[in-house]
């Protein structure tokens, strides 16, 4: 009796112990789940579900994942027929029209997704900025599948250029989530992305600094392989004007090709080349490199910033006619914080540059130094050579460019006061 008794608490306890191992895997490998990224049209919206094929295959009832580069061709048809059961939307108790998905299969071997990207439209008489989403996909079959919802884009409400924002979570007991769209306002999509294009500028050192050795340049005339003579303003705000258009040029041309997918170079080249320019730009500022030539630098390294700008400005969601607005709107904000750092810095130059010529080189081999040091530690720590701990004091909030502006203005205003008071003393 107690041998048997003995055998049921062995029992037992193995079987809790291979609960918790089971629970420690299961924790260690989180469970790959669902996402939902919804995105708004004008009649609708544009619903873009990714669906891990070791999960659907349980709900659809077909192996998927033994040849995943063949599953469109064996079942795309049975697929879009599963999915649009299993999908939908409804205003009140209006129920929307979905259309067939566009499907395509991503992912690398092991993680393979299908992807389908939904037109969902909602009826005469439906209020399209008031919709339940309607989702099982997956989750009706699976218990523990969960589905991530995130809203991408929103034009109307003006939410554009920034992280999605998840909305909510959809699982075996839950089948429906309501979509919460912003207020509709006249120009909102439009102010939004010109507010994102100055901040783009302004929270960017990287791109700050470049524009600042730029203009820290612009007033000077080269010689004999020096910066030897100082500009009119009348020919520095030509040669400056030249150089900026061919800058905005370079990288409104990417930022098109970027945003509209044309292009894609991978996101780390494109940081670690935005770096070198300002390396260049560096030298440059020191010692002449291309004087003659600048115009055609500017052209060249504002594509490099343009790909970079292209990150921030995705044209996902968007019709051809709000893209076409969205760019627009981005590069005239780029533009207006372009402008307003060159309001700011070209006079204090020309004044420092006119009452204390010395001051200025002093200055220009200060922070040429200061800004290749920090390029030299973007490029090491974007290749990951080198790690300086948190990076957020180098990369974000465009402070050490503001500190440097005004450090220019602090001198060329003491290089003005000093010259007037030697202009006393004679």
């Amino acid at each position: 009796m107690a041998s048997a008794s003995i055998k049921r608490w062995l029992r037992r306890l193995g079987a809790s112990l291979l609960f918790l191992w089971w629970a420690a895997l299961a924790g260690a490998h989180p469970m790959p789940e669902s996402v939902v990224w919804i995105d708004t049209a004008p009649d609708g919206l544009r619903l873009t579900a990714q669906l891990p094929l070791n999960r659907l295959e349980f709900a659809f009832g077909h192996t998927l994942t033994d040849h995943p580069e063949t599953v469109l061709a064996r079942y795309r048809d049975a697929l879009a027929a599963y999915l649009l059961v299993h999908v939908g939307a409804k205003s009140g108790e209006t129920g929307w029209q979905v259309l067939r998905p566009a499907l395509s299969v991503t992912g690398t071997r092991g993680a393979e997704e299908l992807q389908a990207t939904f037109v969902l439209r909602a009826p005469a008489g439906a209020d399209p900025r008031a919709p339940d989403l309607l989702y099982d996909a997956i989750t009706h079959e699976v218990r523990t599948h969960r589905v991530q919802v995130f809203l991408r884009t929103d034009w109307k409400s003006g939410f554009l250029g920034q992280p999605p924002r998840l909305i909510g979570e959809l699982d075996h007991e839950n089948n429906a989530l309501s979509i919460p769209l912003g207020d509709e306002s006249t120009g909102a999509g439009f102010a939004s992305l010109f507010e994102g294009g100055l901040d783009h500028i302004a929270e960017g050192t990287d791109h700050l600094l470049f524009l600042l050795l730029l203009l820290l340049v612009a007033p000077l005339a080269a010689g004999h392989g020096r910066w030897n003579a100082l500009r009119r303003p009348t020919d520095t705000l030509k040669h400056t004007t030249f150089v900026v258009t061919a800058f905005t040029v370079g990288h409104t041309v990417t930022l098109v090709l970027g945003s509209t997918g044309v292009i894609a170079p991978p996101q780390r080249s494109v940081e670690v080349a935005v770096a070198l320019t300002i390396a260049i730009a560096a030298v440059h500022a020191w010692r002449p490199l291309f004087a003659r030539a600048e115009t055609w630098i500017a052209l060249g390294f504002g594509s490099i910033h343009g790909m970079a700008f292209s990150a921030s400005l995705s044209g996902a969601g968007l019709t051809p006619w709000q893209h076409a607005q969205a760019l627009l709107a981005f590069n005239l904000g780029i533009e207006a914080m372009q402008l307003m750092v060159l309001a700011f810095v070209m006079p204090a130059l020309l004044l420092l540059g006119t009452a204390r010529p010395v001051w200025y080189a002093h200055a220009r081999r200060a922070l040429a130094t200061l800004a290749g040091l920090m390029a030299c530690a973007w490029v090491a720590q974007r290749l990951e050579l080198a790690s300086f701990g948190d990076p957020a004091w180098l990369a974000d909030g465009g402070a050490i460019p503001l500190a440097l502006a005004a450090l220019l203005w602090l001198g060329a205003l003491a290089a003005s006061y000093k010259r007037k008071a030697m202009a006393k003393t004679c």
